[in-house]
């Protein structure tokens, strides 16, 4: 039998998402729906927190904050991904962490100590009504080739990515799919911005969120929608 060649890489993913604060002395940010083009099974219902992020006062290189995560992991118990980034605060791009996997929210003063632990200071916290902002986060990526242009999330198989002709600017990719979406019979999928570092370089992809047994034809037709757009742009 072959063996399955699996991807081990790093890299960004770009989206937007509903962000609204949780109340602690410390700024923090939560994601209340997590993939807000997509309505189906995949996504659990469960009450506790989706994806959380702590607003860094200060700036911060990426090692910095990495080997932060990777000394916390070492000298805590709780169960937590951690990941830096960048969130819309107050129309800027403000640097954070963003934590996911905690099981509850009542870890979340004990993670922010062991952060501050680590030289990490934190925007004070205030109440923020809800609102749409863009996050960019530094991800690591686990994937499986399914055909040469595309690739499958090996932790999660709901996540597919295919490959970009060429980088796509946020304001334009956000066009393209609401137009993408306004002529599908079945919209039901999310679509993010990634760049993945692969031997060649930096390449740019697209990340859909769908069912886990979605269709490689469906995902195609996202794919040929999407470049004919790209195309229509550079024309």
């Amino acid at each position: 039998m072959e063996e399955k060649h699996i991807i081990e890489s790093i890299g960004n993913i770009e989206k937007k998402e509903t962000l609204t604060t949780v109340g602690y002395s410390d700024l923090v940010l939560e994601s209340l729906y997590p993939f807000p083009g997509y309505h189906g099974t995949t996504i659990p219902d469960e009450d506790k927190p989706k994806s959380v992020f702590f607003m860094l006062k200060g700036k911060y290189s990426e090692e910095i904050i990495i080997r932060g995560i990777q000394e916390i992991k070492k000298n805590t118990d709780i169960v937590f991904d951690a990941s830096p980034g960048f969130v819309t605060l107050f129309n800027e791009m403000a640097q954070c962490v963003r934590i996911k996997g905690i099981k509850n929210y009542d870890v979340i003063p004990d993670l922010l100590k062991l952060f501050k632990d680590e030289g990490i200071s934190f925007h004070s916290g205030k109440k923020i009504e809800p609102y749409e902002g863009r996050i960019r986060i530094f991800k690591y990526f686990l994937l499986d080739p399914i055909t040469d242009c595309t690739l499958q999330d090996a932790e999660v198989p709901a996540m597919k990515y295919f490959r970009l002709p060429r980088k796509l600017e946020w304001n334009d990719f956000e066009k393209m799919t609401l137009s993408i979406k306004r002529n599908m019979e079945d919209a039901n999928f999310d679509a993010a911005l990634a760049t993945i570092y692969r031997k060649e370089g930096m390449v740019d992809y697209i990340r859909i969120y769908e069912d886990v047994d979605f269709s490689i034809e469906k995902l195609n037709q996202i794919r040929k929608k999407y470049s004919q757009e790209i195309q229509n742009l550079v024309n």
